[in-house]
């Protein structure tokens, strides 16, 4: 994992609208290239994307910082929504809306609302109008034009400025969660910990503080002091945080972590201490607190999720190949009722058969293709933001529904990193060619502006 550190690769001219474009012969003769927009340089363009900015971050830091998940939906419908909407009417080119990445990301949620014409509304314990379900659609395909329109003018450089602005707001959700935490008692009890935002919920409280945890290996090895110390401090913050929680896929996650900072370390004795903690005095330490080893807790946890699983493939095997049709809820009996199976690939089974999992894969496959080299894999964009898709995946599998649903923490997991590798590849692929034969002469071998090549 030496090689795991600071994108080294060299960036691809920035292509604007200021700069002449150069032949292969070195002639600066040749036309500019289009502009992406009509009235690009107007601030009917540069404004909303500025606030499509600011929406997208608040989008994804919101979810450590408001108490309910309501207020990141605000956020959503507020900011990142009708910006995007009002700047894809100015666009001159739609190429990549006719893209496969595009196609990908939607396809999952077009067979999830088109399969509420077959279902029957008489087995549903929780009835949605149809609109409701295009009225997702209609967001998370703006989800995907927000992330492209970001890349498209900013590259890379967003990517590393959201990873450093969710180290922040994560380490202050931390301190505030371990201080409410403190003072409720919690360190005499030694009770599961909730943080102070997604109401609370254990589990999803816990996932965010493993990214967090991953999201700080990437300060750890920044240019300035201050980022490394307080990445540093946001890593110890974050695993004492999924210390308390008990959580076992955040455990994973912290431990690659701590792995991870580790390697990024020159010290090899400082590497040999890593280890020695991580699987001598962390374990031991969890035994004490609580009474058993992380991952072998509450064992029923493992033997319920089953159950609920096998029940759930009963009925995925009544319609496998279309499903019975997605109803908004459909409750679960065995011994107890849940609202859904607690494994989103399952809930999209019995609700749109193999059709909606051939959907599923298409999307990661297309993750694994934008990480195809392994300078790819090896670097922090976008490398990290597929450890963030894969992880949080793994815990779609453990914790989650079906994945059409207003923004939640849903988004955070699956929607947001899947947008952004996906957009990233089409751009990456240098598929985004203005009209103009001179132009793609040129231009065709070369990378998308602000993107880094490979």
């Amino acid at each position: 994992m030496g090689s795991f550190s600071k994108p080294c690769l060299p960036k691809a001219e920035t292509l604007s609208t200021t700069h002449l474009v150069m032949s292969e012969t070195g002639s600066n003769s040749n036309p500019l290239p289009p502009a992406r927009y009509r009235r690009q340089d107007s601030r009917w363009v540069s404004i909303p994307l500025r606030i499509v900015y600011l929406g997208l971050f608040l989008l994804l830091c919101g979810f450590y910082l408001t108490p309910k998940v309501s207020g990141v939906q605000t956020s959503f419908y507020l900011t990142l929504l009708p910006a995007t909407l009002f700047l894809l009417p100015w666009r001159k080119d739609y190429s990549f809306i006719f893209s496969w990445q595009f196609v990908a990301f939607c396809s999952l949620p077009l067979i999830l609302a088109l399969s509420t014409f077959w279902a029957d509304g008489a087995n549903a314990d929780v009835v949605r109008e149809a609109t409701y379900y295009w009225k997702l659609v209609l967001y998370l395909a703006a989800f995907y034009c927000a992330i492209y329109l970001l890349l498209e003018q900013y590259g890379d450089e967003i990517l590393r400025n959201l990873l450093l602005a969710i180290i922040v707001v994560g380490l202050v959700s931390g301190i505030a969660s371990l201080i409410a935490y403190g003072i409720d008692g919690g360190f005499q009890k030694f009770y599961r910990i909730g943080g102070i935002s997604l109401e609370g919920n254990i589990d999803k409280t816990g996932m965010l503080f493993g990214f967090h945890a991953l999201f700080c290996c990437y300060g750890i090895r920044h240019s300035s002091l201050f980022w490394r110390w307080l990445s540093w401090t946001g890593l110890v913050i974050s695993c004492t945080y999924i210390f308390l929680s008990q959580t076992k896929i955040p455990i994973i996650m912290a431990g690659v972590a701590i792995l991870l900072s580790a390697t990024l370390t020159p010290s090899r004795i400082f590497k040999i201490l890593v280890a020695l903690v991580l699987f001598t005095a962390i374990p031991f330490a969890y035994f004490i607190m609580f009474g058993d080893l992380p991952l072998f807790h509450r064992s029923v946890a493992y033997s319920a999720r089953l159950e609920l699983w096998g029940k759930t493939f009963e009925e995925f095997m009544l319609s496998p190949i279309v499903g019975s049709g997605l109803v908004h809820k459909q409750f679960i009996t065995l011994n107890y009722v849940l609202p859904h199976p607690h494994n989103y690939l399952l809930d999209v089974a019995r609700f749109t058969g193999l059709l909606g999992i051939a959907a599923c894969a298409w999307q990661g496959l297309g993750v694994l293709y934008t990480v195809a080299t392994k300078k790819n894999l090896l670097s922090w964009v976008p490398g990290l933001y597929v450890a963030w898709f894969l992880f949080g995946t793994l815990a779609m599998l453990i914790y989650a529904q079906q994945p059409l649903v207003k923004p939640n923490y849903i988004w955070f997991f699956y929607w947001a990193p899947l947008a952004i590798l996906l957009a990233r590849s089409y751009l990456e692929q240098g598929k985004l060619r203005p009209s103009g034969s001179a132009y793609q002469q040129i231009y065709q071998k070369q990378t998308p502006p602000n993107i880094e090549s490979n």
